[in-house]
């Protein structure tokens, strides 16, 4: 499948930020390259991006990106991009495009899920399809600039900026027949708008509407507000966070995640630096004493916090692997056992030095490492078990039911953090021990079922 992408105009309510708005971070990643990689996502390998303003930056990005990610990237000039409508952009293209092409605009940002809904539908002979959002209460739409459109039967009725009347809005994204070429020529002026108009007089344009899928037009400052601010969000959408991850992790991993995308740190040092924080704290447990306990409670939480981190980071930047994924795992298998190994020998310090003081089972040692033990095998197979427990849960999302609590390391961390903050460790134990262990139970016995 083919791919037109428009980015030849100046972007002048942005040019403040950038010189060339295809170019534009966003989140560290530029607008255009967000585009063609849901397109990518969505179906596409073949792309023809038309430029203008600051075209030669822009061609030399896309000659990059094309050999990062192994898809050809022809590009085509608009000559008169400062002069003319985007219909003359869509002209530039015509002698490369022969075929049925998805039709975008470099600054639209869109979740893959939207282009394949296009592709999924029948595309009217010589017409085209247009993705129609009729969530009318979508709040990534700025109602002054969107071009409205109104639908009759599933065919477009009415399409424009100043429609009284509407009942979708126009995300931008297109499933075209070469047709459209002809209709740009024909139509009343050189806009898109207009040959879209053009070819819906003759029953040729179809609406498929989107409503409820993310897409968001990147124009000026308070858009590109609002388009950080939901990517941001939909980090939040991972079925398998625990409680503890949910309400207080992922907010403050998210905060810190929109400054690192700004830098050139990848997910796996990240990953790392989590790693070292809980190593740090396993240290601090064995130190002994209230304070070195406490600090240490207070670093394993902040690594709980920035574990989340990474994998945020590779969302955004699409620096995602399946290396990535099970190298954290494998740093976090270490962070639990050293996090629990920590305050086992705290907590066998505090026994030896105060043996017959009534801690810990009346001064026996053994009830000590027993659980301790205990509770390091608990967290590990809590960890193992994971991976079936969170596709099982997935399913039932997928079929309309709900997902159980989950306990996790989110829960597991946090119980250390408040272990060290109240200097009650032997409780701490008991508890993660008891729960962790249960949980596993549970989730074999519902595993067996399910």
């Amino acid at each position: 499948m083919k791919c037109l992408v428009l980015a030849a105009g100046g972007g002048t309510r942005l040019r403040p930020r950038a010189e060339s708005k295809p170019l534009l971070p966003l989140l560290g990643v530029p607008l255009i390259e967000r585009c063609i990689r849901s397109a990518r996502e969505a179906g596409a390998r073949e792309f023809v991006v038309v430029t203008g303003h600051a075209g030669e930056a822009v061609s030399e990005f896309l000659h990059d990106l094309a050999r990062r990610l192994r898809v050809s990237i022809t590009t085509a000039v608009n000559p008169h991009w400062d002069s003319t409508e985007n219909g003359h952009s869509i002209l530039a293209a015509e002698g490369l495009i022969d075929e049925p092409f998805l039709l975008l605009m470099a600054d639209h940002l869109f979740e893959p899920a939207l282009a394949r809904r296009l592709l999924e539908a029948e595309l009217p002979e010589d017409g085209l399809l247009l993705a129609v959002d009729g969530y009318l209460d979508n709040p990534l739409v700025d109602l002054e600039d969107v071009t409205r459109v109104r639908r009759a039967d599933g065919h477009i009725a009415a399409i424009g900026k100043g429609l009284a009347e509407y009942d979708g809005y126009d995300t931008g994204v297109f499933l075209c027949s070469p047709a459209l070429f002809a209709a740009v020529r024909a139509a009343e002026d050189t806009t898109l708008s207009a040959a879209v108009r053009h070819m819906a007089a003759a029953g040729r344009a179809l609406a498929v509407d989107v409503g409820g899928l993310f897409w968001c037009d990147v124009d000026d400052e308070a858009a590109l507000a609002r388009a950080e601010a939901a990517l941001l969000a939909r980090l939040r959408d991972k079925v398998n966070d625990g409680p503890v991850s949910r309400h207080l992790n992922r907010p403050l991993s998210i905060r810190i995640t929109r400054h690192l995308v700004a830098w050139p740190v990848t997910p796996n040092q990240i990953s790392l630096f989590s790693f070292f924080l809980s190593v740090l704290a396993a240290g601090l447990f064995m130190a002994g004493g209230y304070w070195a306990l406490l600090l240490g409670g207070i670093l394993a939480q902040a690594a709980s916090v920035i574990d989340g981190c990474d994998g945020e980071v590779a969302r955004l930047k699409y620096q995602g692997s399946d290396y990535g994924g099970w190298f954290d795992a494998v740093l976090d298998r270490y962070a639990d056992a050293l996090l629990l190994f920590g305050l086992l020998w705290h907590e066998l310090g505090h026994e030896w030095e105060h043996r017959g003081a009534g801690l810990a089972g009346e001064g026996d040692a053994g009830w000590v490492l027993f659980i301790g033990f205990m509770a390091i095998i608990g967290s590990f197979m809590l960890s193992y078990t994971a991976d079936k427990y969170d596709r099982l849960m997935q399913r039932r999302i997928e079929a309309g039911g709900k997902a159980g609590l989950r306990l996790g390391r989110d829960v597991r961390v946090f119980v250390v953090f408040l272990a060290a903050l109240t200097h009650l460790v032997w409780p701490a134990l008991v508890l993660i021990a008891a729960v962790m262990n249960a949980e596993v139970l549970r989730r074999i016995l519902l595993l067996r079922h399910g």
